[in-house]
């Protein structure tokens, strides 16, 4: 093999080159500015052929990167084994790679810290990574050294457990160690020691050993167990001397007892119908499949379920009714397999669902002629009434309601259904009617622009109806004046008697000056007034609509109907082409059947 100086482009891709697919270029970029840092560290190897031009066997993106990092020469290995081991040698300088473990990395930072006195900028630089990636590193100049050797395995802890853990002393974490350690130490061996294996991995719960570092205070009003198990885990309460008066203000800081009891009171304390489950990051159960969770507006069921569950953060126990979707095999093999309690099958019930669907039906035609036979004299009292239970209805959705503040939370328009119909029976009582009344207007109509969320004209004739431009503020401010365009600011100060300026700045600050800081000036255009004008068309428009629906419709009927005569004219026609004596009206659908002319006329 000889060592070669030559220049990376002159190189010739190898056509059997086992990597194919494109490594990302921001990992390109590193690599080139890696080289540039600190040269190239690893020759490619080549082959040269007859044609003297040298083939890459292995090292392609190397090469590439050399380029890319603008080196003019590079060095390479010529090889002149056999030339058959080409393709083992570059699929096996891929395959076999192994990248340095984070121990390691950090371990060569530390020595070019210490023996190169090389600062962070510069570590960056050479090994091309970022500060945070470096400060995640340091991390673990503060970790009991059996936790390195478990991530050197690849079974240590992720990053949120890394840094609780790290905060603690290393005295702190090597005591902690010899507890969880304590019987899978050996016979005289230090069980803060205790190097962990992949096997001991499968169960190491890592969360659990960052809590146990936690400063996080843990209530003893939050807790499920009593005195006596807090005294069995060897709970120590501290009196929280700025908690809030009138409850248990007790708390320790010792997670891990903490949660050791309290995982031990949810067992004791287990529903016939429990059953422990695990949870997510976000502190949520982790339900068996198939399972739903049993909601507020759920009726209870005798085999509903409970999850009962451990906060990972807060440590508190939760409970979370649940029940089991699954089909008739499952439900058969149900008494055959333990597990949680599923639904028994439904009894049909007595009205199928197309039953329901006709009574559905026959109630809307019921309720119709009731209202019909009510329009004339109906108090109006009972109309306010019925106009709430309208807009409460399930078909009724109101866009931008503002009164709906958060999910599940009442409307204005539930609050009135409940107030005046609580037993089912509307409360005739004028006040109540008029407050809710007026509370549920004013949660739906709204002045937005949106086609969407805007209450549209209507919302303008309430205004008029009820005196709003009465209540409308002085717009003659900045904020509102910089949205007018040069045209618009020019005719709104005209129409006030004022000359034009020479930009629309001096235009906004004559208007304001012209109606001084006690004065009232609204814009025609912000007004309510003109909503009579908009609604008049807007009712134009839909009666236009619907008188040319109601003509298309008759022209199409008409067409229909001028089709279906002329196959009866037709009909007649043939019926009537007949030999002279084999003619018999009497065979023909009526004996009367009009003439083809009379019934094209038609």
């Amino acid at each position: 093999m000889e060592l070669r100086e030559i220049d990376p482009k002159t190189l010739r891709a190898n056509p059997d080159n086992p990597r194919r697919a494109a490594p990302p270029v921001e990992e390109d970029r590193r690599l080139a500015l890696n080289i540039r840092a600190v040269g190239l560290i690893h020759p490619p190897l080549v082959r040269e052929g007859g044609d003297g031009v040298l083939t890459i066997i292995a090292g392609h993106r190397r090469a590439r990167c050399s380029i890319m990092a603008k080196l003019k020469t590079i060095p390479v290995f010529v090889t002149g084994a056999d030339e058959e081991l080409d393709g083992l040698v570059a699929a096996s300088e891929n395959m076999i790679r192994l990248g340095m473990s984070e121990p390691d990395q950090w371990r060569a930072v530390s020595r070019m810290r210490s023996e190169q006195k090389m600062k962070e900028t510069a570590i960056c630089k050479a090994l091309m990574v970022t500060p945070a990636y470096l400060r995640r590193l340091e991390l673990l100049a503060h970790l009991h050294p059996p936790i390195l050797d478990a991530i050197e395995l690849g079974i240590g802890p992720d990053d949120d457990a890394r840094k609780a853990i790290a905060k603690a002393s290393p005295d702190e974490q090597a005591r902690v160690w010899a507890e969880i350690w304590a019987e899978s130490a050996e016979e005289g061996q230090d069980p803060a020691d205790y190097r962990m294996t992949v096997e001991d991995g499968q169960h190491m719960d890592w969360d659990d050993l960052a809590r146990a570092f936690s400063i996080a205070e843990f209530y003893a009003r939050d807790a499920r167990f009593d005195d006596t198990a807090a005294r069995r885990h060897g709970i120590v309460w501290e009196e929280d001397l700025f908690g809030e008066g009138g409850q248990d203000n007790r708390y320790t800081s010792d997670a891990r007892a903490y949660a050791a009891a309290q995982r031990e009171a949810m067992e004791a304390g287990l529903p016939a119908n429990g059953h422990i489950t695990p949870t997510d990051d976000y502190g949520y159960p982790v339900l068996p499949e198939n399972a739903y969770l049993v909601q507020a507006w759920h009726e209870a069921g005798e085999d509903d379920q409970i999850a009962v569950f451990l906060h990972p953060v807060t440590l508190r126990v939760g409970e979370k009714g649940f029940r089991i979707r699954v089909d008739a095999s499952a439900t058969s093999r149900a008494s055959e397999s333990p597990g949680p309690v599923v639904e028994k099958p439904r009894e049909r019930p007595d009205i199928s669902g197309t039953g329901l669907k006709m009574i559905g039906e026959i109630r809307t035609l019921a309720l119709h002629r009731a209202l019909d036979g009510a329009a004339d004299a109906v108090d109006p009292w009972d109309l306010v009434g019925a106009l709430l239970l309208a807009l409460g209805c399930g078909n009724v959705t109101v866009k931008n309601d503002t009164s709906h503040i958060a999910y599940h939370q009442p409307t204005a328009r539930d609050n009135a259904l409940a107030a005046l119909f609580p037993e089912g029976h509307l409360v005739r009582d004028p006040a109540l009617m008029r407050h809710h009344a007026m509370t549920v207007v004013r949660s739906i109509a709204n002045c937005d622009v949106s086609p969407y969320d805007g209450s549209g004209p209507q919302a303008l004739l309430l205004g008029i109806l009820f005196g709003a431009d009465s209540h409308m503020p002085n717009m003659a401010v900045e904020d509102f004046l910089k949205t007018y365009s040069k045209a618009g600011i020019t005719r709104a100060v005209q129409a006030e008697g004022l000359p034009e300026q020479a930009t629309g700045k001096l235009m906004r600050a004559a208007l304001i000056n012209h109606v001084g800081p006690g004065g009232h000036w609204v814009p025609d255009v912000a007004g309510f007034a003109g909503a009579p004008v908009a609604w008049k068309e807007k009712l134009d428009r839909q009666r236009g609509a619907a008188a040319r629906m109601i003509a298309l419709d008759a022209e199409l009927e008409a067409d229909e109907t001028h089709e279906d005569a002329g196959g009866a004219a037709d009909a007649v026609a043939g019926a009537m082409q007949v030999d002279e004596g084999e003619a018999d009206m009497t065979a023909l659908p009526n004996a009367a059947t009009p003439e083809p002319e009379m019934v094209l006329a038609a």
